[in-house]
């Protein structure tokens, strides 16, 4: 190629038809890679759930390819209102680096260096959750009972506390909540639950919990959270369980993304009294000691669904060395 450049570039007699060969080629040569740019997909969520290492095999050019697809497709549906929260940005000192920088929903697109550091800063850890969580967590938007008659909205946020439910920010048919409103939603989730109680001692069952999905109580309440709450209650949920990991396993930072990814989850699902060295001896010893197997082998959670349980095992499985 450098040659052909070379030669066109000379006092040649046929310099028009070269430069049209170049032409040709160089079309050729963009299309090839336009090609290659088609067949990258990244999506945060299942690389989290699957193997990192068709991420890590990219370059950083196809990435910057990718965030140029992105915001092309932004273009074209937004008209010439571009969103500055969808330029690229760089992460931390890597100027070759780049992602989607995060939108208030948490839909966040990392490039292809991003799994492949440890040293991720808490927001950029927290984001890469979001999806995973949400999913966990069966997340709504509706106030509802968990099956320990905690009053829970969102990303598996408990608002049974009266303060904290007044102060959530409810809104009603696309308006703010009425004080009216809110109270009208607890008489009738406070109705139902005394109604299922009794049911259940006249059938011998404990009444202290319940086994209702989350949706049967969404007719109980015109109230519910957006979108922006949800995530906004999620992160600062995500930030004092950072805070709590740190405490109890002083090495958080310095372990693999999956093994904080798990941590994130456990401390998330069970709070800081229940997630504890008390109840949790081996599995904290493994994270404290960056052993695997050791967490591995306690990485059972009682009364966790199991595609939780499983999600658990596969995430920290990507830690086993290949060879071994």
């Amino acid at each position: 190629m450098s040659n052909l450049i070379q030669y066109i570039v000379q006092d040649d007699p046929e310099e028009e038809l070269k430069k049209k060969q170049s032409q040709t080629l160089l079309s050729r040569e963009l299309s090839s890679r336009q090609d290659t740019d088609k067949n990258y997909k990244f999506n945060s969520r299942h690389l989290l759930e699957n193997d990192f290492s068709h991420l890590q095999s990219k370059p950083a050019p196809t990435a910057r390819s990718y965030l140029s697809q992105a915001l092309a497709k932004n273009m074209a549906k937004e008209g010439n209102k571009v969103s500055s929260a969808l330029s690229p940005q760089p992460i931390g000192n890597d100027a070759a680096s780049y992602k989607i920088a995060q939108n208030n929903k948490g839909n966040v697109v990392n490039d292809a260096n991003a799994l492949q550091r440890s040293n991720l800063s808490d927001d950029e850890l927290i984001e890469m959750m979001y999806p995973i969580m949400k999913d966990h967590e069966n997340a709504k938007q509706f106030p509802y009972y968990d099956t320990r008659w905690n009053i829970t909205v969102g990303v598996g946020n408990n608002i049974n506390n009266k303060k904290d439910f007044y102060n959530t920010k409810w809104t009603s048919n696309g308006m703010p909540a009425s004080k009216q409103d809110l109270d009208n939603c607890l008489e009738n989730l406070k109705k139902e639950k005394l109604k299922i109680q009794q049911e259940r001692i006249q059938t011998k069952q404990d009444p202290n919990e319940h086994n209702y999905v989350a949706d049967y109580f969404a007719k109980f309440c015109n109230i519910k959270i957006n979108e922006n709450t949800m995530h906004e209650m999620y992160v600062n949920h995500a930030r004092e369980d950072l805070k709590n990991l740190r405490l109890l396993i002083s090495n958080f930072d310095k372990l693999s993304l999956n093994k904080k990814f798990v941590l994130m989850d456990y401390m998330y699902n069970l709070g800081a009294r229940r997630f504890s060295e008390k109840k949790f001896p081996n599995f904290i010893k493994g994270a404290r000691t960056d052993n695997v197997d050791l967490m591995l082998k306690h990485a059972h959670r009682l009364g966790i669904d199991d595609k939780r349980n499983n999600w658990t095992i596969n995430t920290l499985k990507k830690d086993i060395p290949t060879n071994k």
